[in-house]
């Protein structure tokens, strides 16, 4: 069966989907985590994050394992995803993966005095968070706290600089390898046309230094690891949406959309919401006046009087039945 983690030969386990609810259980990944008989873990993470208490849970399990726990993020490390990196005793970005922290948050129902109860678990689950960010990081509690309410994204070197990670490793490049005199020779002359060097203008990087990600690419890896590819190319061409920040928030709506859209029973409609760039309030209108269509009519009003109580009453009687029977009666007096 395939999970969000596996656990390969040796001491390697990956995290690479969802955490808690939405992939396997804790305790599942705490049996492969406890076969693992040597003194390291390394523990590779690309994951949009979870359930917070499935996160704090792997958290504590990796600290309190007695073993040297190393952590390497491949893309993208986000909420509860990035508080399981924290119990890394090293914790490794290629300069292209990012991490993200932010406030916790959840869906409540009920009056005014349940929600504000349901705020209060919040705080307290927030105060938690911020602890372990600032027991790992060395910064102050009310720093951690005006992040995580600002919802964070890190680059690798950000990261570093600010305690979240301890190393930044350059990005992996693939390359692919080819005998060149089996190529036709117009494509010989293409290739060696390529591999001409462009003239460099005068205030040019120098040409070996490594190439930033570009825009696309960056949109790319964050739909990948929030589960969200089908609306890359969207979201990275889209002149509405001109930088890294406006796409994270078309990220998070499609979240919540989905989210919404679960809970009605109404998954069919979250890909044409999310399509049609709807904002979260504009989505839940749609939903509600779905349910609301779906809603079969029922007649609430009472049934007429004498149909209700029709089974009490005599059948068959007439008023002249009555009659005649009484003036039987006096004549036999």
């Amino acid at each position: 069966m395939q999970t969000w983690y596996n656990r390969k030969a040796g001491d390697a386990i990956d995290i690479t989907d969802d955490i808690g609810a939405y992939g396997v259980s804790v305790k599942a990944f705490l049996d492969e985590m406890h076969a693992i008989e040597g003194d390291t873990i390394n523990l590779s993470i690309n994951s949009p994050g979870g359930d917070v208490f499935a996160g704090l849970a792997i958290y504590n399990a990796l600290r309190y394992s007695g073993k040297t726990i190393n952590v390497k993020v491949l893309g993208i490390a986000a909420s509860a995803a990035s508080l399981v990196a924290m119990a890394g005793d090293e914790i490794e970005m290629p300069e292209n993966a990012m991490m993200m922290i932010h406030n916790p948050w959840s869906f409540a129902l009920g009056d005014a005095q349940e929600l504000r109860e349901s705020a209060d678990v919040l705080d307290k689950i927030g105060d938690s968070l911020a602890g372990t960010y600032a027991k790992r990081t060395g910064k102050g509690l009310d720093e951690i706290k005006a992040m995580l309410h600002a919802e964070t994204w890190m680059t690798a070197h950000e990261a570093l600089e600010m305690g979240f990670a301890t190393k930044v490793t350059p990005a992996f490049t693939a390359r692919a390898s080819f005998a060149l005199d089996r190529l036709p020779d117009a494509a010989r002359a293409v290739y060696a046309l390529a591999q001409t060097p462009a003239p460099q203008p005068a205030d040019a990087p120098p040409a070996d230094e490594e190439p930033q990600p570009t825009h696309a690419e960056q949109v790319a890896v964050l739909a990948s690891a929030w589960g969200l590819d089908a609306y890359a190319a969207r979201w990275a061409l889209d002149p509405a949406i001109p930088d890294l920040a406006a796409v994270q928030n078309k990220m998070q709506a499609a979240r919540e959309i989905k989210a919404l859209c679960g809970m009605a029973k109404l998954d069919h409609m979250a890909d044409g919401l999310i399509r049609s760039g709807q904002t979260v309030p504009q989505a839940s209108a749609a939903i509600l006046a779905a349910l609301e269509d779906a809603q079969e009519h029922i007649d609430t009003h009472p049934k007429a009087f004498e149909q209700r109580h029709a089974g009490a009453q005599p059948s068959g009687v007439r008023t002249e039945d009555i009659w005649a029977a009484r003036r039987q009666n006096l004549k036999g007096a």
